[in-house]
């Protein structure tokens, strides 16, 4: 019998004892009505405790399962992630919640293992140049006229930036992670991918056309950070030129970064976006980057309602950002 059932089960055989001795009332002779109600009494002390004990049965039937299950969720605390609670054939809320239990569990433990896999892949990253900084602080030390030591303090001075950058691009993911939302503004995404175009020195020509007047609710660094990144990522792989374009959609602004490089295949156009991904891994660390920048330029788009993807291309990579058109200014509307 379920919880349920024997919970129901209660109550109809109390009322059928209160019954009976109701119609022994009736049925008695009324010169022995002090006999009657002690009979009647009985009855429904007996229907009372019947009732007691049904209840208590129930309970114990409903919260066998919950206890179990907090047993399980007990065993859990500090074991192995990829351990989940048993679920039973019960048919009620206790399986239904043994089953969320379960699917919040299989959350964590992927949780955990990127987190793992996180921490790993940012430990090898400090670590190359450090070792390699290392290296040169002790050559310095152990020959200390050596005419090389100018070339070498460069190296090492090579090797401090790059550590700069890595840790300064894992503390804005560790902001974007948080959910920290930065004040916006009203940016024009032309007049701030030219901006950004003339701070640049890449190594191979660089066009842009951009459409005046693209807008878009943003925040300004967060923003040219993504530019960067995306402009960084066309100068490393560029042959001979990178082409950049800004136009309004229906509801979009989109801003365009091609280059004629090796580009990038299919199968691997998602994978680009993940933290410290490399597709060619006997590229050097030194000109590959940190590995961050198109995840970053990715969580941002993400965070202002856009997208960022990979796109075909006849040649070469192409790098597509969207991102809401900010709705019309009603004070332009009323000066119009």
């Amino acid at each position: 019998m379920t919880p349920r059932a024997l919970a129901a089960t209660a109550p109809p055989l109390a009322g059928a004892v209160v019954v009976a001795a109701g119609a022994l009332y009736l049925l008695a002779d009324v010169r022995r009505t002090g006999v009657l109600l002690t009979v009647t009494a009985l009855l429904c002390a007996v229907a009372a405790g019947l009732a007691v004990w049904g209840v208590r049965r129930a309970v114990g039937w409903a919260l066998g399962p919950v206890e179990r299950l907090d047993a399980d969720l007990d065993r859990l605390r500090g074991a192995d992630l990829a351990r989940r609670v048993a679920v039973p054939a019960s048919g009620d809320e206790v399986e239904r919640l043994a089953g969320r239990v379960n699917c919040l569990l299989g959350r964590l433990e992927n949780e955990a293992l990127e987190r793992r896999a996180f921490i790993a892949d940012a430990s090898h990253e400090i670590r190359t140049p450090l070792a390699g900084l290392r290296t040169r602080i002790e050559l310095a030390l152990a020959v200390p006229d050596d005419a090389e030591l100018v070339d070498t303090l460069r190296g090492a001075l090579g090797d401090v930036d790059r550590l700069h950058q890595i840790v300064d691009d894992l503390l804005v993911l560790a902001r974007l992670d948080s959910g920290e939302r930065a004040p916006r503004d009203r940016l024009d995404l032309g007049a701030l991918v030219e901006d950004e175009t003339r701070r640049r020195a890449p190594r191979v020509p660089l066009s842009v056309k951009a459409e005046p007047g693209v807008l878009v609710d943003a925040n300004r660094a967060r923003l040219r950070r993504v530019l960067q990144n995306l402009l960084a990522n066309a100068e490393r792989h560029a042959a001979t030129r990178i082409e950049v374009e800004v136009r309004a959609e229906p509801g979009e602004a989109v801003a365009e970064v091609r280059d004629d490089g090796p580009g990038i295949p299919p199968a691997d156009r998602d994978r680009v976006f993940e933290r410290f991904a490399r597709l060619d891994a006997a590229r050097s660390r030194a000109d590959g980057g940190s590995g961050l920048g198109l995840a970053i330029a990715r969580q941002v788009a993400v965070a202002h309602g856009g997208r960022l993807y990979a796109g075909d291309a006849a040649r070469g990579a192409r790098l597509v950002l969207r991102l809401p058109l900010a709705p019309p200014d009603p004070g332009e509307d009323a000066a119009g």
